[in-house]
């Protein structure tokens, strides 16, 4: 090309790039996309009979791409990364990293990206994260239940040049290569933001009653708000949920669109579950989950004790859907100690209360619910 042609291909070029639609460019969803998940996306569907929360996947199926092994108690085999940069660094306030490992590739060839929560207070049993267990236990007993997370593993994690990756500093201590029982997340699926601006996120009680009024289940409706106050989802600010797409393909313009009945509601950080505190240290500890009930019944008239969600009010459809997903949980505790096996997966044992004890209270929970009764 002609050198005196060149600073005008250059700003041809430029400029084209500059005047597409940003959503074009970079396959985005739209606002038209984003406003009809606001008002269809659903909160439960039917669980898969085959999943087993302790592998945290369906065995004849097999875990999805990039799940790290685990073995049939459900551990994590540790997993060695290489720190990769996040451009947004969220909403959160606790540090976490980024990290990749070779030749762990998706479907189109990409190394995969894991979210990896570390203890940054230190790594005694006294300082630990517990927002690595809550994640792990909410994730594994929601997907049982047909409720929609993130999928959470609890492993130890190498990577010695993670520092550099971290969106927060540590607290009280430095950053060190190694981290034991650290939390390693794959989200869900896209969430479900107007021209890639990552904010996917919804109001937890305005979300849940638009929803209602576009026609939503209200049983599924119910069932998820008392679900929440079962785990004692405490940090409900809006960044904490999101709305998602399970499967979504390209429109011919280039922007992104989510196929009919794809779009789902779910909590995104269940870090503060499982006995909320403000202290990341005092999350999901037995002392603070125990003798919470999710369920008040007064003259048959039912409400949950969650958080933010809104009416409280919950129908005695929406009672029965979880009680018989908590059921089938109970079931499975008698048969093959899964509730128990799913604790000690956690490794929260490593600085809490025996997984025994955990299950005792997830059953005493679980009674309030089956044997209550509501006319709602």
């Amino acid at each position: 090309m002609p050198r005196k042609l060149v600073p005008a291909f250059i700003f041809g070029m430029f400029f084209i790039l500059s005047t597409l639609p940003a959503a074009a460019q970079k396959s985005c969803f739209t606002q038209q996309a984003r406003a009809t998940a606001e008002r269809t996306a659903k909160v439960y569907r039917q669980p898969d009979p085959g999943y087993d929360p302790v592998l945290g996947y369906n065995p004849t199926i097999g875990p999805r791409v990039g799940a790290p092994a685990v073995n049939p108690d459900g551990f994590a085999a540790g997993i060695t990364c290489v720190a990769n940069a996040k451009e947004d660094k969220g909403s959160g306030t606790t540090p976490k990293f980024y990290c990749s490992v070779a030749g762990v590739v998706d479907e189109d060839g990409n190394l995969i990206r894991y979210k990896i929560k570390p203890h940054f207070k230190g790594q005694t049993p006294d300082k630990r994260n517990g927002e690595v267990y809550g994640e792990f236990l909410s994730s594994r007993f929601s997907k049982a239940l047909g409720f929609f997370a993130d999928d959470e593993w609890v492993a130890d994690v190498t990577c010695p040049d993670c520092e550099k990756s971290l969106t927060a500093k540590f607290q009280g201590t430095s950053f060190t290569p190694f981290q034991p029982a650290a939390g390693v997340e794959l989200p869900l699926a896209k969430g479900i933001d107007v021209k890639c601006n990552n904010k996917d996120s919804g109001e937890l009680g305005g979300s849940l009653e638009k929803l209602l009024k576009g026609g939503g289940n209200r049983a599924e409706i119910d069932a998820f708000k008392l679900w929440l106050a079962f785990i004692d989802h405490g940090d409900t600010k809006a960044d904490n949920q999101k709305f998602a797409c399970l499967d979504s393909k390209k429109n011919a313009d280039g922007t992104r669109m989510c196929k009919p009945g794809q779009a789902v509601y779910y909590v995104s950080d269940m870090g503060s579950t499982f006995g909320y505190s403000s202290a990341s240290e005092k999350k999901a500890k037995l002392v603070n989950w125990k003798d919470k009930d999710p369920i008040k019944v007064n003259g048959g008239r039912c409400n949950t004790t969650a958080k933010s969600v809104g009416d409280t009010k919950i129908s005695e459809a929406g009672r029965l859907l979880l009680a018989e997903g908590l059921q089938r949980l109970l079931d499975a505790e008698t048969t093959n100690n899964t509730i128990t096996r799913v604790f000690r997966a956690s490794r929260n044992a490593e600085r809490d209360q025996a997984p025994e004890a955990w299950t005792a209270e997830f059953v005493r929970k679980a009674r309030t619910i089956i044997d209550a009764r509501c006319s709602n």
